[in-house]
């Protein structure tokens, strides 16, 4: 599925679960409490482990990005989903800079990586100052860009975006472990 949105959290609803800033911002983009929508709701509740990232206008954020993302599915045991994962957050990592950054405050905002890993769920995050829509394109096999959500879309279980409060957006990626043991 790509496309899916969420954006119901009143800001009450947002604020009253901040404890931990980026568990607030996963109760933005998923406030009804389904944290993994991709996998069913067989997910438990509770608190997940969070790792997180920040990134302003660096020319090698994307390769950083990967390296990140490796290093902490190698902590977290989730191996099998690290080459998927790293080149999903390497697309919103790219997309985060360039499209959500164009037009920054006086006072500047982070692209931020976000993960969140449960049990056999892992959710990879990137939020951005900018309100602009992600838009999903139609493969031009001829431009050298334009692909970025193909290929999260490709390689992600599921993925969406919310709007975020007071400002800016997260564009998610996520990742299961099946029965067998693999992940995707």
């Amino acid at each position: 599925m790509t496309g899916y949105r969420t954006d119901r959290a009143s800001l009450a609803e947002a604020d009253s679960g901040a404890r931990d800033p980026w568990l607030g911002t996963l109760e933005q983009v998923f406030p009804d409490g389904v944290r993994w929508p991709w996998t069913n709701g067989t997910e438990p509740d509770g608190a997940p482990q969070v790792a997180v990232h920040e990134f302003h206008r660096e020319s090698l954020a994307a390769r950083t990005a990967r390296h990140f993302t490796a290093g902490v599915l190698r902590t977290w045991s989730m191996d099998d989903v690290s080459d998927d994962a790293a080149l999903a957050v390497c697309e919103l990592v790219t997309n985060a800079l360039r499209h959500g950054l164009r037009h920054q405050a006086i006072h500047p905002v982070p692209v931020r990586l976000l993960m969140f890993r449960s049990t056999r769920a892992l959710l990879c995050m990137v939020t951005d100052p900018s309100s602009a829509a992600p838009v999903l394109r139609e493969p031009d096999y001829v431009s050298e860009t334009g692909r970025g959500l193909q290929v999260v879309a490709g390689v992600s279980r599921m993925w969406g975006w919310a709007p975020l409060r007071p400002m800016g957006k997260a564009v998610w990626a996520g990742f299961t472990a099946e029965c067998s043991g693999s992940l995707r």
